[in-house]
């Protein structure tokens, strides 16, 4: 963990990308300097995509005009002093921006999804970045705004993989950058992102690589594992053929 002393400092090491998860008390920069200091990050951010950031806040009126700010720039998840920033709770954050990263070398070329219309567009994006938000194929269906039954036409379509099939690369895409970049155990993993134990991350996980968790930290690179998922992104690939 990188504790930067000043504003100028925290951008920096942003650009530079020292981290994953920038955590931010934005008061700390004075209520009038707030917007100036977040457009700063926001642009630091841009040159450095996929670092997700979280807001910790205390209650106060420069709070609640900086919390707009934050989730207007960076979707950013929020952490109030006192409220919900117990151990667990705050680890259990922090995991979930974590995952968040590991979307952008998929989605930094979006040509993959270009084919369907924007709101599927969007919602393929929000599966990918945030994988515990989107669970089920109902749930990916209710963020495009359409029906099961669409969604999977619009899919077929485009050439694309069926919506479980890319539920299950949004999640193991996670689960990876969680066990790499977080050192985060494979059981935690799979708690995080909704499966119902570790075996059936490990399951999925091997259905889809043929990867193991316990061969992931040490012996499998991110590029490695990006290219094994990008292959399953399309109708076809091997991995459309196993069942949820």
């Amino acid at each position: 963990m990188r504790v930067a002393s000043t504003w100028d400092d925290l951008i920096a090491a942003t650009r530079a990308r020292e981290g994953d998860v920038v955590v931010v008390d934005p008061c700390t920069a004075g209520v009038r300097n707030i917007g100036d200091r977040l457009l700063d990050l926001s642009d630091a951010c841009v040159s450095a995509p996929g670092i997700s950031v979280v807001g910790y806040v205390s209650v106060t009126a420069a709070a609640i005009h900086a919390v707009h700010r934050l989730v207007r720039c960076f979707d950013a998840e929020i952490v109030v002093r006192g409220v919900d920033d117990g151990v667990d709770a705050l680890a259990a954050t922090l995991h979930r921006s974590l995952a968040a990263a590991s979307a952008e070398p998929l989605l930094a070329s979006a040509r993959w999804f270009a084919p369907v219309p924007s709101d599927i567009a969007r919602a393929l994006a929000l599966l990918f970045r945030r994988p515990d938000k989107v669970r089920s194929v109902d749930d990916l269906a209710s963020a495009a705004s359409t029906t099961r039954r669409t969604l999977d036409r619009w899919l077929a379509r485009a050439g694309l993989a069926p919506a479980r099939t890319l539920l299950g690369c949004a999640r193991v895409s996670a689960a990876f950058h969680l066990m790499t970049r977080g050192k985060v155990r494979a059981a935690n993993a799979a708690a995080l992102l909704g499966y119902p134990s570790a075996r059936a991350l490990a399951r999925e996980l091997h259905r889809l690589t043929g990867w193991a968790p316990s061969g992931i930290p040490n012996h499998v690179t991110q590029a490695a594992f990006v290219e094994a998922i990008r292959s399953r992104l399309y109708r076809n690939a091997r991995a459309d053929s196993g069942s949820y």
